[in-house]
């Protein structure tokens, strides 16, 4: 009995990480940003 909760809890817990590594993938691939870091001023 308790290896199958420990089966079950292994498989919730890894279903969850994996949720959360495509959701952050998902949101980090924005278009990045085209303005310069440092604003250098006329030359």
């Amino acid at each position: 009995m308790r290896i199958a909760a420990a089966v079950l809890a292994g498989a919730v817990l890894a279903l969850l990480t994996s949720f959360g590594v495509v959701r952050v993938v998902t949101t980090s691939e924005k278009d990045p940003v085209a303005k310069p870091l440092y604003n250098y001023g006329t030359r």
